[in-house]
């Protein structure tokens, strides 16, 4: 215990004065020293459930990031193909104007042909079918989890 000790008059409950009574004979000190006992026994305590809460917190949010960076990665990876896949039809179409020799270019907000609007058609259904497989496959995740 510390050398040196400051007087402090409190009123207590009986059953809290037995209590104090009971761990300074159990531990063979005085009440003064039971008392300080407990309470560095209370913050010791204290700090080991603030420990705990924060592996835990810790633990749940590295569990949710591993996800989100899974999800991440596959987004990267899939802007990365759209990407590619953009410039090499800029390429050709770059090709294509410069041989040719047109002097125009016909936007789509000016004229669209039958192939654009079937090509349009055609995206769309990729692109829904693309996500209905997503949905399918994060519900069988969801459901291997629980």
């Amino acid at each position: 215990m510390g050398n040196t000790k400051d007087r402090l008059h409190v009123r207590l409950k009986s059953d809290t004065i037995e209590s104090i009574k009971t761990i300074a004979c159990e531990k063979d000190v005085s009440q003064a020293d039971a008392i300080t006992l407990a309470i560095d026994h209370y913050y010791a305590e204290r700090k080991e459930e603030y420990a705990a809460l924060k592996r835990m917190v810790a633990y749940v949010i590295d569990e949710k990031m591993e996800s989100m960076i899974e999800k991440i990665n596959k987004l990267q990876v899939t802007g990365n193909v759209i990407d590619r896949d953009t410039k090499i039809l800029l390429e050709f179409m770059n090709h294509y104007y410069l041989v040719n020799k047109f002097k125009d270019l016909v936007t789509t907000d000016k004229y669209k042909t039958e192939g654009l609007r079937d090509a349009e058609d055609l995206i769309q259904k990729r692109i829904h079918k693309q996500r209905k497989k997503k949905l399918d496959y994060e519900k069988r995740k969801e459901q291997e989890r629980l």
